[in-house]
């Protein structure tokens, strides 16, 4: 479940930030499994993300590089977040 927008932002200490491998590339990854409810939007360092979709984990990688690569390819700044067997995209 995505919280509403008037939440404040999830705040992310930067030290769990780590690396997800997609196909040919990685992108910032968070392991979110311990928040009670995900949030529509995070905060890491001073940098704002905000919720564009999800991915169920399993079988993601028939769709998910594809869709993060052309959000790269837009110039976004992405963040991808786990939480009970889903990644959520996020984009600054």
């Amino acid at each position: 479940m995505v919280t509403d927008q008037a939440e404040p932002p999830l705040d992310v200490d930067p030290s769990l930030i780590g690396e997800l491998e997609l196909d040919r590339f990685e992108v910032p990854y968070a392991d979110l499994n311990d928040e009670r409810l995900m949030h529509t939007r995070l905060l890491v360092s001073g940098t704002e993300y905000v919720y564009l979709r999800s991915f169920p984990i399993r079988g993601h990688s028939a769709v998910m590089p594809a869709a993060v690569a052309e959000l790269l390819a837009e110039g976004r700044q992405l963040l991808i977040a786990e939480r009970n067997e889903r990644y959520y995209v996020y984009s600054a």
